[in-house]
């Protein structure tokens, strides 16, 4: 492994603020920090899929310009996560009314969390990309319910408006996929991009 070979120690940077992943990260215990992509040009529209893939990677390289004097080993790693139903892209809204707007448009529909993931080795450069996709229904949602859930949980800056690891879960039925894909993280793709880089995050000791 580079890190054993050259005397690098392999840390995980976590290219996102959203307090979720970070969440994740922890629950993993991971060793990781996080540095927030801030400044790129995001991917707004086209296919779904090559939008979270292309925001992921620009993500990822954002931050790596930023600890390019660093001398330890880092796997940057870089997120973007999207709501589509059938041909539209519901990303964060900009105000209750727009989120109400997408659960209403979600109620009892099956609806596809695409999420892209960016992983970059910051000595060698190399960058390794995929995509995750889980199908979500929707349970059929009166006026009402859609109201006290946005009066319960705060979801302007979370994609479709609901967070399915909070009050969000009782509006879903059944999901197909990963469930961690939905919060924002797809755990399991993410360990196997990882391995590419030869780090198996329960290989590694913690102190």
């Amino acid at each position: 492994m580079l890190e054993q070979e050259e005397g690098f120690k392999t840390k995980i940077i976590l290219a996102s603020a959203s307090p979720r992943r970070k969440e994740i990260f922890e629950r993993l215990r991971l060793d990781f920090e996080v540095i927030a992509a801030e400044g790129y040009v995001e991917q707004k529209s086209g296919d779904p899929a090559r939008i979270v893939e292309e925001n992921s990677i620009a993500k990822a390289h954002n931050v790596l310009g930023r600890i390019s004097s660093r001398r330890d080993r880092y796997l940057v790693s870089g997120f973007d996560t999207i709501v589509n139903l059938k041909r539209r892209i519901l990303g964060k809204p900009s105000d209750i009314e727009e989120a109400y707007s997408f659960i209403s448009s979600l109620s009892g529909k099956v609806h596809r969390v695409i999420s892209g993931i960016c992983i970059i080795d910051s000595i060698t450069g190399r960058c390794e990309s995929d995509i995750e996709i889980t199908e979500v229904r929707f349970k059929k949602l009166e006026p009402e319910e859609i109201r006290g859930y946005l009066e319960r949980e705060d979801v302007l800056d979370k994609a479709g408006a609901y967070n399915i690891g909070g009050a969000g879960a009782l509006l879903v039925e059944k999901i197909n996929g990963c469930f961690f894909n939905v919060i924002g993280v797809p755990v399991f793709k993410f360990a196997d991009l990882l391995e590419r880089f030869n780090y198996k995050i329960l290989d590694q000791s913690k102190e």
